[in-house]
C-alpha cells in the first residue's frame, strides 16, 4: 500500500517536510496546497508533485490524498485540519495546534468523530536523545523525578539567522496569525515534560514578553510586533514534579536547546541536539548519547528535520492498520498543551487540573 500525503503549506513544508518525505519508504506526495495557487503550482514543480491546489481546504477533500499535513500558519490550523477530518482523512498538525482552547476543543470533537488519525507534529518526541531520556527516566535510572530545566536562547530560524532585533516581520511576528516562540518551540517543551514524566500539567504560572515594538517587512513597510520574543514559566505536574521553561528569540548567546532532569539519584543532561549524559553525586558525567542514523541525511540537516522523518515513518504502517512502535503526540495532547499555553500568555497562575 502507498500512502497518498498532501501537504498544506509552502514554508515550513517546502523547507523540512517535503525534502523529509523523500526518506519514508511507503508514502507519495499526491498534492501540495497554499494560500497562493502561484506558489503552491513552484513548489509542485519544484518537488515533482502532481497536483496542487490554491487553497488548504481544497486540498484537505480531495480524493488523491490519503494523508493530510497541516503545515500551513497556524491561525489556518483549524480550518484545514477539520475540513480534513470530515473527509475522512488522516492528518498530521503542525504545532500550536490552534489560535486558542475552543479552537482546540472543537478539533479534537471532530477528531474523535471521524474515522481518520489525528496527530500533532511534536516530532521530539522521536529526537534519540529526547527518547532515550523518557526510557532512562522509565527504567529507574535516575530515580523519582524532580524537578526539569529547559532553555532556548538563542532562537535559530530555519535559515540559520537568529530571531533578533534586526530580524525581518513575518506573520511569525503577529499574534492573529499564531506567531511568537511560546507557539513555535514552548508547545514542544510542554509536550516533553509531559511525555518524560506520564504527567499532566496540574498548575502554571508564567509570562510573555515583546521587546521590539516594529519591524520592518521585506518591501521596508514598518509593522507592529505582537507576537511574543520571550516566555518564561514555572508548571507544576500531577505526580509533583516541577518543571521551569524559559525562551528567548532576542538572546545573542546561550547553550541552544537545552534540558537537565533532576531525578532523586542522578541527573540527566541534554546539551543541543546530540548530546545525552547522566549525572551522578560524586561521579564524573557517563555519555549516554544515541547515535543519530539520519545525521546529515536530511534538509536541513537538524533535529527537527530528522525527528520529522521518524515519526512519518511510525506515522504511516499506523496508516495502514498496524501499531506504532513510539507514542505519537494526539490531538488530546495537543489540547492540553494549548491551555497550558493559554494561562502562560494570560500572564495568570492557573489550576488545569
Amino acid at each position: 500500500m502507498t500512502v497518498r500525503v498532501g501537504v498544506i503549506g509552502t514554508g515550513f513544508g517546502r523547507r523540512v517536510q517535503l525534502p523529509g518525505l523523500g526518506l519514508v519508504p511507503g508514502v507519495r506526495v499526491a498534492a501540495v496546497g497554499s494560500g497562493s495557487l502561484d506558489r503552491a503550482r513552484g513548489v509542485a514543480a519544484e518537488f515533482g508533485i502532481a497536483r496542487a491546489f490554491g487553497s488548504g481546504e481544497a486540498l484537505a477533500e480531495s480524493p488523491d490524498v490519503d494523508l493530510v499535513i497541516v503545515s500551513s500558519t497556524p491561525d489556518a490550523h483549524a480550518r484545514h485540519a477539520i475540513a480534513a477530518l470530515k473527509a475522512g482523512k488522516h492528518v498530521l498538525c503542525e504545532k500550536p495546534m490552534a489560535l486558542s482552547v475552543r479552537e482546540a476543543e472543537q478539533m479534537v470533537d471532530v477528531a474523535e468523530g471521524s474515522r481518520g488519525l489525528a496527530r500533532i507534529d511534536h516530532e521530539l518526541r522521536y529526537e534519540p536523545n529526547r527518547q532515550r531520556a523518557r526510557e532512562l527516566i522509565r527504567a529507574g535510572a535516575i530515580g523519582p523525578v524532580l524537578h526539569i530545566e529547559l532553555l532556548l536562547k538563542p532562537y535559530l530560524r530555519g535559515d540559520g539567522r537568529r530571531q533578533a532585533f534586526d530580524a525581518p516581520w513575518s506573520w511569525w511576528y503577529d499574534a492573529r496569525r499564531g506567531g511568537g516562540i511560546l507557539g513555535a518551540v514552548g508547545s514542544h517543551l510542554i509536550d516533553l515534560c509531559r511525555f518524560w514524566t506520564g504527567s499532566e500539567v496540574a498548575e502554571v504560572n508564567g509570562r510573555v514578553a515583546t521587546f521590539v515594538s516594529e519591524r520592518s517587512d521585506d518591501q521596508g513597510v514598518r509593522r507592529p510586533v505582537t507576537a511574543d520574543e520571550y516566555a518564561s514559566f514555572i508548571m507544576s505536574l500531577a505526580n509533583g514534579v516541577v518543571a521551569t521553561v524559559t525562551l528567548s528569540t532576542v538572546a545573542a548567546c546561550g547553550p541552544g536547546h537545552f534540558a537537565q532532569i533532576t531525578g532523586r539519584d542522578a541527573t540527566l543532561v541534554l546539551t543541543g541536539e546530540t548530546k545525552l549524559e547522566i549525572v551522578r553525586p560524586g561521579a564524573p558525567p557517563e555519555d549516554a548519547s544515541v547515535p543519530d542514523d539520519l545525521w546529515e541525511r536530511t534538509v536541513p540537516n537538524n533535529m527537527w528535520a530528522r525527528s520529522f522523518v521518524r515519526l512519518m515513518r511510525d506515522l504511516v504502517p499506523t496508516v495502514e492498520g498496524r501499531p506504532p512502535s513510539g507514542e505519537p503526540a494526539t490531538f488530546r495532547d495537543g489540547l492540553a498543551v494549548q491551555r497550558v499555553m493559554a494561562a502562560v500568555r494570560e500572564g495568570r497562575s492557573a489550576r488545569l487540573d
